[in-house]
């Protein structure tokens, strides 16, 4: 091991944390991640770091390297810095995280249904509708979970409760949809996903109910993880918010 290997390493890692990088042909990201794939030693040096920076290194993939940061590490991912839209006043960013991190459990739900899901590498696509109406379908059954549980079902029953208070839809003068409705929610989630790298648009697969998107592996992996920390993001109060 020399200084030129460990920083070799650490640059594989800086394209992992980068979502919508890619290991393209010749670029040097696809050079790194081909000497991970071959070169024991050269991997270890890479999962020793991820090990000190807080980082899981799970596999190799067409899209990289895929990796995750451990919630109380710098490169851990919230609601708060994920780069989802939250406004800054106390209730209505209450209202953001608990709507955001119903979608994103909705989406997940729905992706995955069951263990076999979230192996098999072909992901169903999904449209806003389809989460719309996985969510109407289920609201009932979360609103009469027990708030005064706390974990994670009392969460779960009060970010049900705020969906619920929201229309389906709000449409501006100039025809857009509106904030602070449930396809806003949706159709923000859907966007960021792409933006980020986790999900990309199938155009050729939409239909007369809406455009159709594909989640890939860099959403799949470390869901455990993901859906532990959105119930307890969203259980935050607004004079908890007020306070960071």
């Amino acid at each position: 091991m020399n200084h030129g290997d460990i920083s070799s390493a650490a640059r594989l890692l800086r394209h992992a944390l980068i979502p919508r990088d890619r290991p393209t042909p010749a670029s040097q990201y696809r050079e790194l991640l081909d000497r991970y794939q071959t070169d024991v030693n050269f991997a270890e040096i890479v999962e020793r770091i991820a090990e000190g920076l807080g980082v899981d290194v799970h596999q190799t993939s067409q899209l990289g390297l895929l990796v995750s940061g451990h919630a109380d590490s710098p490169f851990g991912v919230t609601l708060d810095n994920c780069g989802l839209v939250l406004r800054k006043s106390g209730d209505q960013r209450l209202q953001d995280r608990r709507c955001f991190g119903l979608v994103l459990l909705a989406i997940i739900t729905y992706a995955y249904p069951n263990g076999e899901a979230l192996i098999d590498p072909a992901n169903r696509p999904l449209r806003a509708v389809d989460i719309e109406r996985f969510l109407e379908q289920r609201i009932k059954r979360l609103l009469d979970l027990d708030a005064d549980l706390g974990e994670p079902e009392g969460q779960l029953s009060e970010a049900a409760a705020t969906w619920n208070d929201l229309p389906e839809l709000r449409v501006t003068d100039t025809g857009r949809v509106a904030r602070d409705c449930h396809r806003w929610y949706i159709d923000s989630t859907l966007t960021f996903l792409v933006e980020q790298g986790r999900a990309r648009r199938e155009p050729a697969l939409d239909d007369e109910t809406g455009e159709a998107y594909v989640l890939n592996d860099r959403f799949r992996i470390g869901l455990a993880d993901v859906t532990e920390g959105l119930i307890a993001e969203m259980s935050v109060t607004p004079a908890d918010l007020d306070q960071a």
